[in-house]
């Protein structure tokens, strides 16, 4: 899953929150001396993030999705299932949240921002360029999506090729649909259960 999915399934816990965002910048055992920069709430969100990328590479769904997107994107499948189902989730947000997109957003960039001094240099470029563009809002947009992935073509030359996948999104838009809305709901309940478990 993309951004706005793995801050979604933070449950609107702030420290869950900066630990899924820093799922992508931390590597290795949480309890190694190095990692000791952070608190063991963020360490719960880290491990949040970690199973929210196990859950969805395993899930059945996602690999027939992957296996339909594979002739033409290759290894990369997996980037484009992240952002096509978060394209779904900011779409149809109110469908999972009494709170308007923008206002959760609004508050994710708020905590971001709060954070920011205390994160690694790379995940505050990130954030950055996350608020300047708007990321999180943006997806729900053809647009928005357009330029998510023009702009990812551009920053990593081993994306070749995926500049073209909104094209193939929204020609197909019905039966990804599907597989996000088969996928999501498992998804959702497993993070629930992660989160209570580590609360318990």
């Amino acid at each position: 899953m993309n951004y706005l999915a793995h801050f979604y399934l933070s449950f609107g816990q702030e420290n869950l929150v900066v630990g899924n965002l820093l799922g992508d910048f931390v590597r290795g055992n949480l309890h190694h001396p190095r990692n000791d920069v952070y608190s063991d709430a963020i360490k719960t969100g880290i491990q949040l993030h970690r199973h929210i990328d196990s859950f969805t590479d395993e899930h059945p769904v996602v690999r027939a999705c992957r296996k339909q997107l594979r002739p033409q994107f290759g290894l990369y499948s997996g980037v484009v299932i992240d952002m096509y189902f978060d394209y779904f989730l900011a779409h149809r947000f109110a469908e999972f949240s009494p709170v308007p997109l923008r206002f959760f957003t609004t508050n994710i960039y708020t905590i971001l921002t709060q954070h920011r001094a205390n994160l690694p240099p790379e995940a505050q470029l990130l954030v950055d360029s996350m608020l300047k563009y708007d990321w999180l809002t943006n997806y729900q947009y053809a647009e928005g999506m357009r330029r998510s992935f023009a702009g990812m073509s551009r920053r990593f030359a081993f994306l070749k090729g995926i500049e073209n996948a909104d094209e193939e999104l929204f020609a197909n838009e019905a039966q990804y649909l599907a597989f996000f809305q088969e996928f999501f709901p498992d998804l959702l309940t497993s993070c629930r259960q992660k989160v209570e478990s580590a609360e318990g």
